[in-house]
């Protein structure tokens, strides 16, 4: 499986909202997830190379998941394998213990919904800003069959208002993040 996805900036919150409730979505409750990201230790970070593991461990309110992404063509195009799991901290401190690197931590506020085969998800990023971001879960071998996906994503971010210079190409908050914190 990989999950291909598309991230944007969010100016309008509230008119996102509204179109999607037009075509019939209802949104879950809010979570509040912090993500604490792990990559193989001495791994050029952010330039991590195509297929490098990365580990994460998310704190979803009150549940833990152990997530694995091996990028494919890019950040938004991944092999994912996720599982919950009972003790979220003991997790952190294995990878700490097997020393492995230590990402910029990622808190956000998140709201979920789906419309057809995709997942929708408005995040609310500290320190980052708001973002929209629209994954789909596809079996597809082929990068380039992927690579279509992802423009279709992009095409349906714009029937929500989400203007083309608010994509972020090959974004996750993590590098995000450390760019913010290293590139003053």
């Amino acid at each position: 499986m990989y999950e291909v996805e598309v991230k944007a900036h969010l100016r309008n919150r509230e008119n996102v909202i509204k179109k999607l409730k037009s075509f019939g979505c209802k949104f879950g409750k809010e979570l509040h997830q912090i993500d604490t990201i792990f990559a193989p230790k001495g791994t050029p970070y952010p330039l991590l190379p195509l297929e490098t593991p990365v580990l994460r461990v998310r704190k979803s309110n009150d549940k833990y998941f152990f997530t694995l992404k091996i990028p494919q063509t890019g950040h938004q195009d991944c092999i994912e394998r996720e599982m919950e799991i009972k003790n979220g901290e003991m997790m952190i401190e294995i990878f700490k213990l097997m020393k492995w690197d230590n990402l910029p931590t990622v808190d956000k506020k998140r709201i979920k919904t789906r419309y057809k085969d995709m997942e929708i998800v408005l995040d609310k990023v500290k320190g980052l800003g708001e973002f929209i971001e629209v994954e789909k879960i596809v079996k597809h071998k082929d990068h380039e069959v992927r690579k279509n996906i992802q423009k279709e994503l992009c095409e349906f971010l714009e029937t929500l208002g989400v203007i083309k210079k608010d994509l972020l190409a090959n974004a996750k908050y993590d590098i995000m993040l450390w760019h913010k914190l290293n590139d003053k």
